[in-house]
C-alpha cells in the first residue's frame, strides 16, 4: 500500500532552504544510508516528509491542468485564500495596478510570507516591501508550490503570521523547452499571449537553468465588464465637465443647455438650473490595464569539492502597465468662485465641482523593475553525526516609476478662475463649441504631469548550521541554529507639486524616506520518540530598528520579540498521522505604515447618520444608495505598536485505502494590536455608535453650514484584535484501469468566525458570512488520461454571503448567491513530444454578483473573489528538445 504522507511528500522534497549535501545517518548495521531532506514548515532536514504543520502542494501538472494563466491566479483560487487577494486593476497608484499578492486566511498580504526556493521574495515598493508580487514568477519554471497553512513566525520570521507560500522552481533540467499560450476572454479586450523559453544543463558537478518569459495582455474597459445599457448602471459623479456649483444653502446648480450637449453625461438639471449634471466616468476607464511583462530567472548549483557547493539564483522582472482613469476631478483643494466674479451666476460665493475632461483622460504608465540575486555556499562535514551548514548573501531591489498625465494643478486652476476671464457656467450663452474650446484652454493652463518613484532595496546575510544531536535508534534529536541580518532602504517620492498636496487626479503626497535594520536568531529542535511520536520546538528572536522622516521631523523606533512554536505528530498506524501545532506571531509595522505622509483619495461613502437626521433628501444626490465620493486624507502613524498573536492547528492525514487519502485540519488565529487601515464606512459607523471617534487618530470635517462631510482623515491604527478560526478538508483519489486513469482532488475551507474589534470601546464584530467574507470556499478537479490524451474539469466555488444590512445599519447591500466557475481542458502529447492543450475557463460564463441591491455602483463587484472576464478560450503549445 502507498503511504499517503510519503506520496504527498514525494512532491515536496527539495525546499531551497537546504539544497545542501545530504545528512547521513547510519542504521544499527550501518548497511543502509538514509537521506534527510528539507520540508517547508521546518528548517531541519528529516526523513519523514510530513511534519506538524499542514501543507498543500500544487504541482506543475496541477497548474497546467487548472487553465489559469499565472501564478497569482492559481494562488487566488486557493480554498485557504478565504476572501481572495489583490489583483492589479487600473486606477490605483504607487504601482498597485501592476502587482498581485496573496492573502491567506484574510489576514492581509503582509501576514503571508512568500518564498522563492525557500528564500524571501523581494518586497514591492508599493507595499513598503511588506508584500511580494506573485505575478513576477514565470509559470514555465515552476516545479510546484507549497502552501504552509500555519503560522510560522518562529521558523521563517515575522511575516509568516497566516502562513507561507513556497514557490519551488525547476533545478535539474537538460535540453530546451518552448511554450506559447494565447487566451481570449469573453469580454471585449483582454486578449493575452505568453511565450517562454527554458534551457538547462546538468553535469556531474552541478546544474544550471535559464528561463525567459514574455507576456502581454490588452486592456479591458469598465464598460465591457459592466455594460453602459444595464438598467442598474450608476457610475456617475457630480465632478462633471459641465461644472456644477453649490450655494450657501447646500443646493446644486448647473447649465442645463450645456449638459444636454456634453458627451458621457446624464442631465439631472431642471430648466431653472437647479440640480446637477452628472458625468459618466465608467464609460471611459480601463478596468484591467494594458500590461506587458518580461521575466528572467536562473538557478545554478556547482560542486566545488565533495562537501562544498556554490549555489546561486538570479531574477529580473520588467513589468509595464498602461492604466486609464476618467478625466481629473478638480477636487484636492476646494474650488470657489467669488461673489464679485463677472461670471458668477449668483450674488454669493459658490463652491465649484468640475472635471478636466476637455484635455483628456488620466493615463498612467507604470513601470516596475525587480531584481534579486542570491549567492551562497552550502557544505557538509562529518563531524559528530554529520553537520550541514550554509552561508548566503541576497540582494533585492524593487523599483516603481509612475507617470500620470492630464492631472490638474489646483492653485493654477483657482488663479485662472479668479482672473474672471473664463465663463465656467456659460452665463453669456455662448455656443456649445465656443464654450467647450474655452474650457479646454482653461484646463490646459492648469495641466500637470505627475511622477512617482518608489524604491525598496534589501541586502541580507544569513547562515545556519544543522545536525543530528543524538540518534540511538528509537530516540533521535536533530537541531538547527541560524542568524540573519538585513539592511533595508525604502523611499517613495512624488513630484513636488503632488507632494505638497495641491494636484488633483494623482496619488502624490504619500512620500516615505525610511531605513530599517532587521536582526534575527533562531533555533529549532526535533525529537523522534518511541511509539512514532515526534516533537518539534522552535524559537526566534527578531529585532527591527527603523528610522523615517515625517512632517514633524525624523522619528525612530525599535521593535523586538521572542516567539516560540511547538509541534507534535503521532502515527498510531502506518496509514494515519495525527498532528498539532501552536506558535506565537510577531509583526513590526512596515515603513509605509509608520512614515507615509498624508495623501488624498476619493472613496465613495454614504453618510447614513446625516441622511437619517435629514429625511426627504434627493435620492440621486448626497443621500443616494450609491453614496458620494468624499475627499479623504490618508497617512502613516509613527505611534504604531507591533502586532502580536498566536495560532493553533490540529488535524490528521489518513490513507483510507490505497490511492485514497484525506486531510482534516482545524485552525485558530488570534491577532492583537493588528495594524490596519480604517475605512470611511468604519469611521462613520464609529461616529454614529459612539457619538465620536474615541481615541482613534481619525476625523470627519463637516461643513459648518450644511453639516455634510467636506473631508475625512484616516490612516493606520492598531486595532484591538482580530481572531479567526475554521477547518480545511482535502481529499485525493486515483484510479488506474485498462481504460485509462482517473485522479481527483477536493479542497474545502470553512470559516467559522472572523471577528474584529475596532478599538477598546467597541464590541467584537464577526464578518464571517457577510459580503466579501464568504464562509465557504472550495475547488474540485477531475482528470482523465488515456495514453497521450487527457481531459480535465475543474470547479471553483465561493459560498453565499449575507448582505449584512442589519450589522452595517444600511439597507442597500444585496445578499450574494453562491458562485461556481467551471474550467475544462483537453490535452494531447504528440509523438514529437509536442504538447497541445485547448481549454475554456468559466465554461458557463458565470457572472460575478453585484454588491448592491437593485442598482450597480462603479466596480461594485469583488474582483478578488470572482472572475470578471467571462468565458475565456485558450490554446497552449509546448515543445521540448
Amino acid at each position: 500500500m502507498k503511504n499517503f504522507n510519503r506520496s504527498i511528500a514525494a512532491v515536496a522534497v527539495f525546499s531551497a532552504l537546504g539544497v545542501s549535501a545530504p545528512l547521513l545517518a547510519a542504521e544499527a548495521d550501518e548497511a543502509k544510508v538514509i537521506e534527510r531532506i528539507s520540508v517547508t514548515g521546518s528548517r531541519i532536514k528529516q526523513v519523514d516528509l510530513e511534519n506538524s504543520s499542514p501543507i498543500t502542494v500544487i504541482t506543475a501538472a496541477d497548474i497546467n491542468l487548472s487553465g489559469e494563466p499565472s501564478v497569482s491566479d492559481v494562488l487566488n483560487n486557493l480554498a485557504s485564500n478565504s476572501f481572495g487577494s489583490w489583483t492589479g486593476v487600473s486606477g490605483y497608484g504607487a504601482g498597485s495596478a501592476a502587482s498581485s499578492n496573496i492573502n491567506l486566511r484574510g489576514l492581509g498580504s503582509d501576514a503571508t510570507l512568500v518564498l522563492l526556493d525557500g528564500r524571501r521574495m523581494p518586497g514591492t515598493s508599493s507595499s513598503s516591501g511588506a508584500s511580494a508580487d506573485t505575478s513576477l514568477i514565470p509559470m514555465s519554471v515552476v516545479e510546484r508550490i507549497e502552501i504552509l497553512r500555519d503560522g510560522a513566525s518562529a521558523v521563517y520570521g515575522s511575516s509568516a503570521v497566516a502562513g507561507v507560500i513556497n514557490i519551488i522552481t525547476k533545478k535539474d533540467f537538460d535540453g530546451l523547452n518552448l511554450k506559447y499560450e494565447v487566451n481570449q476572454p469573453g469580454v471585449e479586450g483582454g486578449d493575452s499571449t505568453n511565450f517562454s523559453v527554458t534551457t538547462g544543463y546538468t553535469s556531474e558537478k552541478g546544474n544550471i537553468i535559464f528561463t525567459y518569459e514574455h507576456s502581454e495582455a490588452d486592456a479591458i474597459f469598465d464598460s465591457e465588464v459592466w455594460p453602459l445599457d444595464d438598467a442598474t448602471y450608476g457610475a456617475y459623479s457630480s465632478y462633471s465637465p459641465v461644472s456644477n456649483y453649490k450655494d450657501g444653502n447646500g443646493d446644486y446648480f448647473s447649465n442645463p443647455d450645456m449638459c444636454a450637449q456634453e458627451p458621457n453625461v446624464v442631465n439631472g438639471v431642471d430648466a431653472d438650473g437647479s440640480g446637477r449634471c452628472f458625468y459618466n466616468y465608467g464609460a471611459v476607464t480601463k478596468f484591467y490595464p494594458d500590461a506587458e511583462k518580461n521575466s528572467f530567472l536562473t538557478n545554478f548549483n556547482y560542486e566545488l569539492t565533495d562537501n562544498i557547493s556554490f549555489v546561486g539564483r538570479g531574477m529580473a522582472s520588467f513589468n509595464e502597465t498602461d492604466s486609464r482613469y476618467a478625466g481629473t476631478p478638480v477636487s484636492t483643494t476646494p474650488l470657489y468662485m467669488q461673489a464679485d466674479n463677472p461670471f458668477n451666476p449668483t450674488d454669493e460665493k459658490i463652491q465649484i465641482y468640475t472635471r478636466a475632461v476637455p484635455i483628456g483622460n488620466r493615463d498612467t504608465k507604470t513601470e516596475v523593475i525587480t531584481t534579486d540575486m542570491l549567492l551562497g555556499l552550502e557544505g557538509f562535514s562529518d563531524i559528530g553525526q554529520g553537520l550541514d551548514w550554509e552561508v548566503n548573501y541576497q540582494n533585492s531591489i524593487s523599483k516603481t516609476n509612475v507617470l500620470g498625465t492630464n492631472l490638474i494643478n489646483d492653485v493654477a486652476f483657482q488663479a485662472a478662475i479668479d482672473e474672471g476671464t473664463y465663463d465656467l457656467f456659460n452665463t453669456q450663452n455662448s455656443s456649445y463649441g465656443a464654450w467647450s474650446d474655452s474650457m479646454g484652454e482653461l484646463y490646459q493652463r492648469a495641466n500637470h504631469t505627475g511622477s512617482y518613484t518608489g524604491r525598496y532595496a534589501s541586502e541580507q546575510i544569513d547562515g545556519l548550521v544543522s545536525t543530528t544531536l543524538l540518534d540511538d535508534g528509537d530516540f533521535m534529536v536533530a537541531g538547527v541554529v541560524g542568524v540573519e541580518f538585513e539592511q533595508i532602504d525604502f523611499t517613495q517620492v512624488s513630484d513636488p507639486e503632488s507632494a505638497n498636496g495641491f494636484i488633483s487626479g494623482g496619488s502624490g503626497g504619500d512620500d516615505v524616506f525610511a531605513t530599517r535594520e532587521r536582526t534575527a536568531a533562531y533555533m529549532e529542535l526535533q525529537a523522534t520518540l518511541p511509539y512514532n511520536i515526534d516533537v518539534t520546538v522552535a524559537g526566534r528572536y527578531e529585532s527591527y530598528e527603523q528610522t523615517g522622516t515625517t512632517n514633524l521631523g525624523e522619528k525612530s523606533s525599535t521593535f523586538d520579540k521572542v516567539v516560540p512554536k511547538i509541534g507534535l505528530t503521532w502515527r498510531p498506524l502506518d496509514s494515519l498521522l495525527i498532528r498539532g501545532s501552536w506558535g506565537e506571531s510577531f509583526r513590526a509595522p512596515n515603513m509605509g505604515e509608520m512614515f507615509q505622509s498624508y495623501a488624498l483619495s476619493f472613496p465613495t461613502v454614504r453618510d447614513t447618520a446625516w441622511c437619517e437626521a435629514n429625511p426627504g433628501q434627493e435620492s440621486a444626490g448626497y443621500c443616494s444608495d450609491a453614496g458620494e465620493q468624499v475627499a479623504t486624507w490618508f497617512g502613516g502613524n509613527t505611534e504604531l505598536q507591533a502586532e502580536t498573536g498566536d495560532s493553533t492547528t490540529v488535524g490528521m492525514v489518513w490513507d483510507i485505502v490505497e490511492d485514497f487519502s484525506v486531510e482534516l485540519t482545524y485552525y485558530s488565529i488570534n491577532y492583537e494590536d493588528r495594524i490596519d487601515s480604517v475605512s470611511n464606512s468604519e469611521i462613520l459607523r464609529l461616529e454614529k455608535e459612539q457619538g465620536g471617534l474615541g481615541s482613534l487618530p481619525l476625523a470627519i470635517d463637516r461643513n459648518s453650514v450644511s453639516d455634510k462631510i467636506d473631508f475625512m482623515y484616516t490612516g493606520y491604527v492598531n486595532k484591538s484584535s482580530l481572531s479567526t478560526d475554521g477547518i480545511d478538508f482535502s481529499a485525493k483519489y486515483r484510479l488506474e484501469t485498462s481504460m485509462g486513469n482517473v485522479s481527483t482532488s477536493l479542497n474545502i475551507s470553512k470559516v467559522f468566525s472572523f471577528e474584529e474589534v475596532a478599538d477598546s470601546e467597541s464590541e467584537a464584530f464577526d464578518y464571517a458570512g457577510l459580503q466579501e467574507y464568504p464562509e465557504w470556499k472550495a475547488d474540485l478537479a477531475v482528470n482523465y488520461s488515456y495514453e497521450d490524451i487527457s481531459a480535465t474539469w475543474t470547479m471553483y466555488y465561493v459560498g453565499a454571503q449575507d448582505s449584512g444590512n442589519e450589522e452595517y445599519d444600511v439597507t442597500y447591500y444585496a445578499d450574494l448567491p453562491s458562485y461556481v466557475k467551471h474550467n475544462v481542458q483537453l490535452a494531447y502529447v504528440a509523438p514529437t513530444d509536442t504538447k497541445i492543450a485547448v481549454g475554456i475557463n468559466n465554461l458557463l460564463d458565470k457572472e460575478a454578483p453585484s454588491i448592491y441591491d437593485g442598482f450597480r455602483d462603479y466596480r461594485d463587484v469583488n474582483w478578488s473573489l470572482y472572475d470578471l472576464t467571462g468565458r475565456s478560450l485558450y490554446l497552449r503549445l509546448e515543445q521540448s528538445f
